[in-house]
């Protein structure tokens, strides 16, 4: 066998050796020399063992997080497997990608409410009755995240997406030819041309579907250049790394203001008889969180100009 072929192969004992792993030495773990599908199988299964970690410390401990970071890797999970779609068989893709997304729908509303309870303290100090209400449904959350965890369904769903990674049953003549250094390379220009295109597309007429579009993009492009940065190189993929997080900071926190403010809304919708004072609550936290909502807009669209006058270069 050629030296070449040998280097494109990949072993079973890798699989066995990432569940060794620490969380740290997972993140850092990349073969650059894998043909696409088997780069996108060990990255997959590197996530795949970060989420099941995430899940046991979640029914053991209920902290904030290690929710966040179960959604964070079943975001890069997603991310990967849409953005490499085409190197995937489709039913396989389609079962892998709902069924993720099942798993983060079913985490959305614990989290803005972690996220909401802790804005509020920022923005005002008196709205004990508003704090434990939210701290009755987190717990209900949480309750239900947990039963979701220990289900069947989920048991059934990683059983399955473990055994097709390890497998080679993802294999198609297409997805084993080349390099991932190949493909990542034409994945991430690919991704940061269409973001280009969104923000374009934004300043022309302005929504915040578009911006929340916009908001989702940038993170598939961090994830993208954070696990591929062992390729292109360190330095250089960490200096576009960081601007791209100060940008995404700013969005995430307009995302938290947006999700905060529907969540104020109908909470005052429901509780109008029970409040005392409840108008002059909703007035003074909503016109707060507007206020401050406002800003971050007007900041997110200036830093979102000048992200298009960077090029990206691999």
């Amino acid at each position: 066998m050629r030296e070449k072929e040998k280097k494109h192969l990949l072993d079973d004992s890798i699989f066995k050796a990432l569940e060794t792993k620490s969380m740290e030495e997972l993140d850092a773990y990349f073969i650059p020399n894998l043909s696409p599908i088997d780069a996108l199988r060990v990255i997959l299964y590197k996530f795949l063992l970060s989420i099941l970690f995430y899940k046991e410390r979640i029914i053991a401990y209920d902290e904030e997080e290690d929710l966040h970071q179960l959604r964070v890797n079943i975001r890069k999970s997603r991310a990967f497997l849409k953005e490499f779609s085409f190197l995937f068989p489709e039913d396989q893709f389609t079962y892998f990608y709902q069924h993720l997304s099942d798993l983060a729908t079913q985490t959305n509303r614990k989290r803005d409410l972690d996220v909401i309870k802790e804005r509020l303290k920022e923005v005002d100090t008196d709205h004990d009755v508003i704090q434990k209400d939210i701290q009755a449904q987190q717990e209900h959350e949480q309750h239900l995240i947990e039963e979701m965890l220990k289900g069947k369904i989920f048991e059934d769903f990683i059983h399955t997406y473990q055994l097709v990674l390890q497998s080679e049953t993802l294999h198609t003549p297409e997805n084993v030819m080349g390099t991932i250094e190949e493909t990542a390379r034409e994945v991430i220009k690919d991704l940061h041309r269409k973001i280009i295109q969104r923000i374009n597309a934004l300043e022309k007429h302005f929504s915040d579907k578009k911006l929340h579009k916009i908001r989702i993009s940038l993170k598939k492009l961090r994830y993208l250049l954070e696990e591929f940065q062992h390729i292109f190189g360190e330095k250089k993929i960490e200096k576009m790394i960081e601007k791209g997080k100060k940008l995404q900071t700013i969005l995430g926190d307009f995302n938290d203001m947006v999700n905060q403010n529907t969540l104020l809304h109908d909470y005052f919708n429901t509780k109008k008889k029970s409040i005392s004072q409840c108008r002059e609550l909703e007035k003074r936290l909503l016109g707060k969180t507007s206020k401050k909502q406002k800003k971050l807009l007007h900041k997110a669209q200036k830093k979102l100009h000048k992200f298009k006058k960077h090029a990206i270069e691999l």
